[in-house]
């Protein structure tokens, strides 16, 4: 609570007009102000969230403790695409069973394509394809990755004109809002960080007294997710959790380390 109140207190201090913060960020502040008296400073107009999905019922929450002002916006856009490339507003539905992540900005195209690279049809789920002048150039000394991802635009008559395979399942809705459906991988985001799951089992896997794992993200009851992994150990000698998470941490960055461990 103290650090919620010395964030909305320097907030005042400098008298902010708009909140740009991490979903996860917006997750917490949201059942901090359900739960107590504090209040945002009256100087803000806008708060955009975006990084990872929306929980509707937060989004819920926020309309009945704070109403329709500072304004709402639920913004989508990967680094790949510069950022920030489909932002929508709140819904004033709040039974809608997702928040959606808006429609593209004037630059930006955003076709919901088939494995054939064909159009689906409102309703109909398919991989978010970006397109437009803000696309990156590709992955630093990854062509492969570079060709995979970044694809001609089947759609555009300009010459090297290129389509960012986003990797995420959506679907247009009836207004021309895109609903965020899950991922076509294994990827997940926590707190906003891309993770490959495969990552974490093919680093897990090199420890000698592991045979199998499984990494996947679960979600609690207020909506926050974690790492838990699963292992099959090679012999009697089962491995602690602690050492697991040393090994892990010897490779990889910290919001890969699972939270959780379990035997089979």
């Amino acid at each position: 609570l103290s650090n919620l109140q010395t964030f909305l207190q320097k907030c005042r201090d400098w008298k902010l007009t708009i909140l740009d913060l991490p979903t996860a960020y917006w997750h917490q502040l949201t059942s901090e102000l359900a739960m107590t008296d504090l209040v945002l400073p009256e100087s803000l107009r806008l708060v955009i969230i975006g990084g990872e999905r929306a929980l509707p019922e937060r989004v819920q929450t926020w309309q009945k403790v704070v109403g329709t002002h500072p304004q709402l916006v639920n913004t989508y856009g990967p680094t790949e695409a510069t950022v920030y490339k489909l932002p929508a507003s709140a819904p004033e539905d709040t039974a809608l069973p997702e928040v959606p992540i808006g429609r593209p900005l004037r630059y930006v195209q955003a076709y919901v394509l088939d494995k054939y690279l064909r159009l689906t049809p409102a309703g109909v789920p398919g991989e978010l394809h970006i397109g437009g002048v803000s696309l990156a150039r590709g992955y630093l000394n990854r062509p492969e990755l570079t060709g995979e991802k970044f694809i001609p635009n089947p759609f555009s008559d300009e010459p090297g004109a290129r389509l960012y395979k986003t990797g995420d399942l959506v679907r247009y809705l009836s207004d021309g809002n895109i609903e965020f459906l899950g991922r076509i991988d294994n990827q997940v985001k926590i707190r906003g960080f891309r993770i490959e799951l495969g990552e974490i089992e093919a680093v897990l896997g090199q420890h000698l007294a592991v045979r199998e794992t499984v990494v996947i993200a679960t979600e609690d009851y207020l909506g926050d997710k974690r790492l838990v992994a699963y292992i099959i150990p090679q012999s009697d000698r089962v491995p602690t959790a602690s050492e697991l998470r040393s090994f892990l941490k010897e490779k990889l960055p910290n919001y890969m380390v699972p939270s959780v461990f379990r035997t089979l």
